[in-house]
């Protein structure tokens, strides 16, 4: 730029004060400001271009990391699906025991009530029908406790499930999302590649325009010696 600026000034002096050589001149310093600013255009292009390069690397290497990840979560996806589809099994099997915990509970207490009728008659228990009184209510509590674990299971493994399932989605969202920002990116490059030939193409046009009117100075100038 700075050899093309000293070309330009030099030129520029050979025209300055001769009348017959005017037009050139506005012609010379027409081109010259379009060349100039065509430059710049290309130079600002070209840093866009390599600013947006810069981002496209930076978005393939989490592209490459999310893959690698995505990979991983394959594995672990696929084995969390495993974990949800037991637990799934569990918690019917939990529903299952609770029901049969419901319908044992009732039925003790159907028993524990005919046995206090009994000692309401004033038939009064034996020591047997006692006992039995006993390991019935010790039985009611303990499937009780058992259904209540059960549930709090259920519960557990509900909560489990929908963590492991908003994980996935997270992970899933934020690849999509990134892969969105890369296409974008690579979209936007190729948009200013484009304005950066048609700016190469101008300057390559304004440069050939510049030396073509270079060449008729000089021929003009030389009929103007010859003339002298």
């Amino acid at each position: 730029t700075e050899a093309l600026e000293q070309d330009f000034q030099e030129v520029l002096q050979e025209l300055v004060g001769d009348q017959s050589l005017e037009r050139f001149r506005q012609e010379y310093e027409k081109l010259h400001r379009a060349l100039k600013k065509s430059n710049e255009g290309e130079k600002r292009l070209l840093k866009k271009c390599r600013e947006l390069n810069s981002e496209i690397v930076s978005n393939a290497v989490k592209v490459q990391t999310a893959l690698r990840l995505s990979q991983e979560d394959q594995d672990t996806i696929a084995s969390l699906k495993r974990e949800i589809e037991k637990a799934w099994k569990m918690v019917d099997q939990s529903h299952d025991k609770e029901s049969r915990a419901k319908e044992t509970i009732s039925s003790l207490k159907g028993e524990i009530a005919n046995l206090s009728k009994l000692v309401e008659q004033g038939a009064g228990l034996s020591v047997g029908q006692e006992q039995q009184v006993n390991e019935l209510l010790a039985e009611k509590e303990r499937l009780a406790a058992e259904r209540d674990a059960q549930v709090e299971i259920i519960a557990n493994m509900r909560a489990q499930i929908a963590e492991r399932l908003a994980t996935i989605k997270e992970r899933e969202a934020e690849r999509s999302a990134i892969s969105r920002a890369t296409s974008e990116t690579k979209m936007e490059l190729k948009g200013l590649r484009t304005d950066v030939d048609r700016e190469t193409r101008k300057k390559e046009r304004l440069a050939k325009e510049i030396k073509d009117l270079e060449h008729s100075l000089q021929l003009k100038g030389q009929e103007v010696k010859e003339r002298r």
